[in-house]
């Protein structure tokens, strides 16, 4: 997912699914993350990790790119596939309440999902701000 969509989960989506319950969340969730965000994220999410990791490996055997990016752009490939293997947690979370009825095991399911998206989201964002520093960094120095 990107950045916004991750920042936007955090601060708005999440306090209120924890207001208004597990139950509430799961029955959005099955509409949403389970309809067409079936799709849509992980076309997101893997996209925006083949393209930074792309982006790493041109900026690796481009000879004239000016060193001052490889922290950055290193960095923003390494936090963008640790925010897709975060992914891999919280998805079979999303998945397993498809058939799932029971408030308690409900709840856990948000929470675990709750910790797996920050998790992944902190990832994201700052892949997301290591891409701007790369990107200042190569018009800097250009």
């Amino acid at each position: 997912m990107p950045a916004g969509v991750d920042l936007d989960r955090a601060l708005v989506a999440i306090p209120a699914w924890q207001e208004l319950g597990a139950e509430a969340w799961t029955a959005f969730s099955r509409k949403a993350d389970l309809g067409n965000g079936l799709i849509l994220y992980p076309l997101e999410a893997i996209g925006s990790t083949v393209l930074t990791l792309a982006a790493a490996l041109n900026f690796r055997f481009d000879q004239t790119a000016p060193r001052a990016a490889s922290l950055s752009l290193y960095g923003a490939a390494l936090l963008a596939a640790a925010g897709l293997a975060f992914t891999l947690k919280a998805a079979p979370i999303m998945l397993g309440i498809s058939g799932t009825s029971d408030p308690v095991a409900l709840q856990h399911a948000f929470e675990g999902f709750v910790f797996w998206g920050n998790v992944r989201g902190v990832c994201q964002v700052l892949a997301f701000v290591a891409q701007l520093w790369a990107l200042l960094e190569l018009v800097r120095q250009r």
